[in-house]
């Protein structure tokens, strides 16, 4: 069986406002004719939209927030240029030493979407998993090995991403 659910609304079902970014609201699934049917609300609608149903029960509801794709597009790169510029000083040196910062910086990216995950690959007989990502920026692709991180490289990959970007912090409130 095959269940395809719609994406998120960009307006309200009942009221038809426009959702702004990062604005709360409210997604049910209801069961139509054995089809999901994926219905979003307002704050201010939803109270009602759950009396007014009218017999039709739904199969799930949650709060969420709405992510407007022109406003995640419009966030400024400054905001992300320390770390992208720690990552790519990271891979230039091509040391097994800054494997590990590489790597969770390329994380980090990719969960504030500046990095898009590609693929992971193997190349001849190494043992280690490549990660390819997108840098929709600079519209590259990037690999990245993973070297399997152990607690103690964690931690001081941990330290040199605080030092770093504690230092582009102080530099940039002077």
């Amino acid at each position: 069986m095959e269940i395809q659910i719609q994406r998120e609304s960009s307006r309200c079902r009942q009221c038809s406002q426009p959702f702004t970014n990062d604005q709360k609201h409210y997604s049910r699934l209801k069961l139509s004719e054995n089809v999901f049917v994926r219905e979003d609300f307002c704050e201010e609608c939803w109270p009602s939209s759950l009396a007014n149903q009218a017999g039709d029960a739904f199969y799930s509801h949650w709060e969420t927030r709405y992510r407007d794709p022109a406003a995640a597009k419009a966030t400024p790169e400054t905001q992300y240029m320390p770390l992208l510029k720690l990552f790519y000083e990271a891979i230039a040196g091509g040391m097994p030493a800054d494997e590990p910062l590489a790597y969770v910086c390329a994380l980090i990216l990719r969960r504030q979407k500046v990095f898009r995950f590609v693929r992971e690959e193997k190349e001849g007989d190494a043992k280690e998993n490549i990660l390819v990502f997108h840098d929709r920026y600079h519209d590259v692709q990037v690999k990245v090995v993973d070297p399997n991180i152990s607690e103690a490289q964690f931690r001081e990959v941990k330290q040199k991403l605080e030092a770093h970007l504690s230092q582009k912090d102080s530099a940039n409130e002077r």
